[in-house]
């Protein structure tokens, strides 16, 4: 599946921004990816597998180890993600081969 950094950054933004305006504890929106803790991070990647019906957590496994998109923004935590569904192809080729 082909994805637009743009895009991608765009709704990582808007996601983060939801997640944490529904706490209300954290008045803080995230600059940045590090700024996430581990559970909003989970929120904002199966947001985006939902948004566009794509597998993130299998292909994120390499990144848990070191600092990878830890250690980023959010266009580069985008460039990650725009690769990992890049890798996968076509949503409906997936299902038909399952």
């Amino acid at each position: 599946m082909i994805l637009r950094k743009d895009e991608v950054t765009r709704t990582l933004v808007e996601t983060a921004k939801m997640i944490y305006a529904e706490q209300a504890d954290d008045e803080d929106v995230p600059t940045s990816v590090r700024d996430l803790d581990s559970f909003n991070l989970v929120q904002i990647v199966l947001e985006l597998e939902n948004n566009y019906d794509v597998r993130l957590f299998e292909g994120l496994q390499p990144y848990r180890a070191g600092e990878g998109y830890r250690s980023g923004d959010f266009e580069e935590f985008a460039e990650v993600i725009v690769a990992i569904a890049a890798e996968q192809g076509p949503a409906e080729d997936e299902e038909a081969h399952a």
